[in-house]
């Protein structure tokens, strides 16, 4: 029994382990670009990181080559507005496969949220995914609609797309 117990309690520690690294390997990942530029992303999928977005995130705490991508299941049309943000941001619209299927350029920043009429909101845009970079990105201000972005991380895009349909309870 015992023997039994203790084989319980390591397969338990085991799987949450492996949970966890999926967790870890899913929160960042690389995107590179056609011309080979690296692009370090923050992978967002729940609405609540989702909502929080880069508001109270400092321009010196988000580098030219950093990005965040807004991971969603399905299509649908993507709507932004930028309360509490200190830089303006290009907002790159991607397909599935992380085909860049439009842009946004100089969204501004607005900092605060006491007055939401004046808070900047990007036009809806029809797409799976968005990329959020600082509009004064040499690595964004390349990026053009057509470009196509390669996935680099522990997990590949199809895997992690299971792992926040399964996160988010959408099998």
């Amino acid at each position: 029994m015992r023997k039994l117990l203790t084989l319980l309690v390591l397969f338990t520690l085991i799987a949450c382990q492996s949970e966890s690294q999926s967790k870890d390997a899913l929160h960042t990942v690389k995107l590179t670009t056609p011309s080979g530029e690296t692009i370090e992303t923050r992978v967002v999928y729940t609405s609540m990181d989702q909502e929080q977005g880069l508001s109270g995130v400092r321009p010196e705490n988000f580098a030219d080559n950093q990005g965040m991508l807004f991971f969603y299941t399905e299509e649908s049309e993507k709507l932004f507005w930028m309360p509490d943000t200190y830089f303006d941001l290009d907002l790159v619209y991607l397909g599935g496969d992380l085909k860049i299927i439009d842009i946004i350029r100089k969204l501004p920043h607005y900092i605060g949220r006491a007055n939401p009429d004046l808070i900047p909101r990007a036009r809806g845009v029809w797409s799976r995914h968005t990329l959020e970079m600082k509009s004064g990105s040499p690595i964004a201000a390349k990026l053009k609609i057509g470009d196509q972005l390669q996935w680099k991380g522990e997990l590949d895009l199809n895997a992690a797309d299971i792992y926040v349909r399964k996160a988010l309870g959408k099998n």
